[in-house]
């Protein structure tokens, strides 16, 4: 594998920049550049969700946000073409930072990160019981004694 990555190659932001149509589509996820050209017509989400993230530059962020599988992310090392020179994350946190070097966040990683739900309110509990209350007074005073 480390003779793989010493064979690709280097590539500025502006060079991958240039690769953004349908008949040459580049991709940078986690400052790695892939050629997703011929996957195109096969992506899940169409072909246009890779266009738009190819046009705007870095596309870790929506890949994260989609949650792919794991066979869909082994699946990307048969497009990779090299990687992007002095690539920094766009969201660098102090969380994401081993020893000073910045580690690419997993999709794992990301839904830890993202918090727990909100706790749920007073309002939350009560509002639904209030409802249930009205609905039975209104079945008893229909039922038994609007008929006296």
């Amino acid at each position: 594998m480390a003779e793989e990555t010493e064979t690709k190659q280097l590539f500025s932001p502006s060079d991958v920049s240039l690769h953004a149509s349908r008949k040459d589509c580049w991709v940078v996820i986690h400052g790695k550049v892939y050629d997703v050209t011929k996957f195109l017509e096969d992506h899940p989400g169409g072909e246009d969700v890779l266009l738009h993230v190819s046009a705007s530059g870095d596309a870790t962020e929506a890949f994260e946000d989609v949650g792919h599988s794991t066979s869909a992310i082994s699946m990307m090392n048969s497009y990779l073409i090299g990687s992007v020179e002095g690539y920094m994350p766009p969201s660098a946190s102090e969380d994401a930072t081993v020893g000073g070097i910045v580690q690419p966040q997993n999709s794992r990683t990301m839904q830890r990160n993202k918090g727990s739900p909100a706790q749920n309110t007073f309002l939350d509990f009560v509002l639904p019981l209030f409802m249930i209350v009205l609905a039975i007074a209104a079945w008893y005073y229909l039922t038994f004694v609007d008929k006296s």
